[in-house]
């Protein structure tokens, strides 16, 4: 008896020290499959909560508790950034309506996971404050800068619509909106469209002055847009992405003027314009059906306009699933 006791000790010590060792080296799996795991987030600077979000560091300390590196991507505008999602060089885009429309109807793999932003004065048509433009006609035969393919060309492409015009009576000029200010100053332009706070800084420096916004015209509203293979990988990194963002907005919510501040340092925008931008943006996560909407507008307008490429039903590019 005194043998059978010590050989079933001695069996459940092995199977002890065999499940600690088990244990201990699926950990280290882990821990070496999540080191090797990197998040790349694409923004812009006028992406104003993804730039509160790298200043503070939000993120990196999330993704930290798992060992996974978080790397940040600028762009100009949304048409580069899905170059970058088609080539896997990032993995989530915070960008306009249009260019996740145009994503998708060029073949990548994209899925549009949530609202990044909803904002109704979010573009805006600026002529120079001595301008003899008085309406949207008088555009007609002027030279207009705008970043094509971005939500604001977009915009404008409907603005243009509501007024009896289209852009063969222009001569619009792909400009990103570094350029915009100093060619709408210097008269190399007649006006420029773009979006906020690009709006707010050229109304706030007294370079150029509102002659339509987007109020009336159309709901803008962002997506968070990611290679949904990505998504497939990683959904539990998805849902802490968004989790994050809400962390974000109340960061913003209760500490208003030193996130101004941060901002301004991060993306080289002065606080003022950003300030002002803030106002009216609304943070929320959830697709509307007003958000829907405006993405099929911009589809059916592209469409209209044969500058989409395969046409689609929107409702295939939405994933409400990470937020549900």
């Amino acid at each position: 008896m005194r043998k059978k006791t010590v050989i079933a000790i001695f069996i459940l010590i092995v199977l002890g020290i065999i499940a600690v060792v088990g244990i201990a080296s699926q950990k280290q799996q882990v821990s070496e499959k999540n080191a090797s795991k990197v998040i790349r987030i694409g923004y812009q600077a006028s992406s104003s909560l993804t730039v509160l979000e790298k200043a503070k560091g939000f993120l990196e300390e999330e993704f930290a508790k798992d060992g996974i590196k978080v790397e940040y991507k600028l762009f100009l505008a949304g048409p580069p950034m899905n170059e970058a999602l088609a080539s896997g060089e990032i993995d989530i885009a915070n960008m306009g309506p249009l260019p996740a429309i145009s994503a998708k109807s060029s073949g990548i793999d994209v899925k549009a996971i949530a609202r990044s932003y909803s904002d109704d004065f979010y573009y805006g048509l600026l002529i120079r404050p001595d301008s003899s433009i008085t309406s949207v006609q008088d555009l007609k035969g002027k030279k207009v800068g705008v970043q094509v393919g971005s939500g604001a060309h977009f915009f404008f492409m409907l603005l243009l619509k509501q007024n009896g015009l289209s852009e063969k009576d222009l001569n619009v000029v792909s400009m990103p909106t570094s350029d915009q200010k100093s060619a709408l100053e210097t008269g190399n332009v007649d006006a420029v469209v773009t979006w906020q706070p690009f709006v707010a800084a050229i109304e706030l420096d007294k370079v150029g002055k509102i002659l339509a916004d987007s109020n009336h015209v159309i709901r803008t509203a962002g997506v968070y847009l990611m290679r949904d293979e990505f998504g497939k990988d990683n959904p539990d990194l998805v849902k802490k992405f968004l989790k994050v963002h809400e962390q974000t907005v109340q960061y913003l919510k209760n500490n208003p003027e030193e996130s101004v501040k941060l901002m301004s340092v991060e993306s080289k925008i002065a606080e003022g314009p950003l300030k002002q931008s803030l106002k009216t943006i609304d943070w929320d996560l959830n697709f509307t059906d007003a958000d829907v909407n405006t993405l099929i507008q911009v589809k059916d307008l592209m469409k209209e306009d044969k500058k989409l490429k395969n046409d689609f039903d929107v409702n295939t590019l939405i994933d409400k699933s990470y937020l549900q």
